[in-house]
């Protein structure tokens, strides 16, 4: 059974038209038309809402075993925030926040009779900030939406340390250093965007990208700080480590190909 085949059949045990539906998930009556009949995938967010709404387990709606109604795998209902919920925590952080902010300049100040720390512990505490936002604010697309911040944050906060630093290196290393994080973080979530029915494999695809990366890292320092030396044999130990563990999980993943493999026959 295909995933828009469960989503139809699930529709239609609760009563729910495609309209109906398409209210719930925040999406159009196309949009779930076109899941139904195959012609488009709903992504990760949308099926976690989708397993909500149907009171399922996601692998049920990921997985295309084929499982009669009877056998259903009904998941124990968990706990979520609702949109008031959001919104206590969403003004219950930004006031400690800035509580928090109006602490440390305070005491800047009247210890110095300057600000310097403080400026970076608020620098911080924004940062922070508006990395969580995306999580109390957004409806769908959480998880992309906070990379988008994770991925634009460090400019203006380097920028704002390097400055109260005086120190540019600060910012021309941090960007670099920040710039390989984020391509390696957003190839790791294209991987499972695109391999969410095997996360085995998906996670044996991040293991491999997370080798170059502290690679990279540690060159790109010792670029900028020559006084610090690049260790060749722990970067190739930690490497192996690395390389094993994903054959490991590569592994599991053909373990688990195949038992679906005699499933289906």
């Amino acid at each position: 059974m295909t995933l828009g085949e469960k989503i139809q059949k699930l529709r239609k045990q609760q009563g729910l038209s495609q309209e109906a539906l398409a209210e719930k998930v925040t999406v159009t009556r196309q949009t779930i038309s076109k899941w139904e009949l195959g012609q488009s995938t709903p992504d990760l967010d949308f099926i976690a809402q989708l397993s909500d709404i149907f009171n399922v387990t996601s692998d049920y709606l990921i997985k295309d075993d084929m499982i009669e109604p009877d056998e259903l795998p009904y998941k124990k209902r968990e706990y979520r925030l609702s949109e008031r919920g959001k919104r206590i925590i969403l003004v219950s952080f930004s006031a400690a926040a800035l509580v928090a902010i109006c602490i440390c300049l305070i005491c800047d100040y009247f210890t110095a009779e300057k600000l310097s720390w403080s400026m970076i512990s608020a620098s911080a505490i924004i940062a922070v900030w508006l990395v969580m936002l995306p999580s109390l604010v957004a409806k769908r697309k959480i998880i992309l939406k906070t990379l988008l911040v994770v991925s634009i944050i460090p400019v203006p906060v380097l920028a704002i340390l390097a400055l109260l630093l005086n120190c540019s290196l600060i910012f021309t290393m941090g960007i670099c250093i920040a710039g390989v994080s984020v391509i390696a973080i957003w190839i790791i979530y294209v991987i499972f965007r695109k391999s969410y029915k095997r996360l085995w494999r998906a996670f044996g695809c991040a293991l491999l990208v997370m080798i170059p990366t502290p690679i990279a890292i540690t060159y790109i320092v010792a670029y900028f700080i020559p006084k610090i030396t690049n260790d060749i044999t722990s970067n190739i130990f930690n490497s192996l480590i690395t390389l094993i563990l994903s054959f490991v999980f590569f592994g599991m993943d053909y373990l688990s190909a195949r038992k679906r493999d005699k499933v289906y026959k």
